[in-house]
């Protein structure tokens, strides 16, 4: 084997393992709707999503913190996830959680991990973000994906 070749086998070897692959994913689309819980029952091995949704929230964001005089166009909002891990290790969702126009196109979003915390029955994981409130008021879809894998 030629050595770059081996060095970009080793290289590609490795990166698979930085990432994990999914042990359990839950993908789902529903009409835009604050204040209510969308269903998931996605379950494998210890770790069970009950269900997720998009709330309004309150506090200081980042978004809010840079932004101080344009506060009058945000919202904050807070994704929350209902899980349950029985296991005695942590696990981590990545959790894509979108609002869609008319047209199916983002508006706005969050794409990152979360923990899954061990020996949890029925907690719930929270993010908590600011968005423009035009884009709350011209939502019509929520896109979701999660994957969840042991940490």
């Amino acid at each position: 084997m030629k050595p770059a070749v081996a060095i970009l086998s080793a290289a590609l070897l490795a990166g698979a393992h930085a990432v994990p692959a999914a042990a359990g994913e839950v993908e789902k689309t529903a009409a835009f709707a604050v204040d209510q819980w969308i269903d998931l029952a996605a379950s494998d091995g210890p770790v069970t999503l009950h269900r997720v949704r998009l709330v309004r929230g309150s506090g200081m964001t980042k978004s809010k913190f840079m932004r101080p005089g344009g506060s009058e166009y945000l919202e904050d909002v807070q994704l929350q996830v209902e899980f349950t891990n029985q296991g005695s290790a942590d696990w981590e969702m990545r959790l894509r959680f979108e609002w869609l126009d008319g047209n199916g196109e983002a508006i706005d979003g969050y794409d990152g991990r979360e923990d899954l915390d061990s020996d949890s029955r029925y907690e719930q994981q929270t993010v908590t973000l600011s968005t423009l409130r035009y884009g709350l008021k011209r939502a019509k879809k929520l896109h979701l994906k999660i994957e969840f894998f042991p940490g």
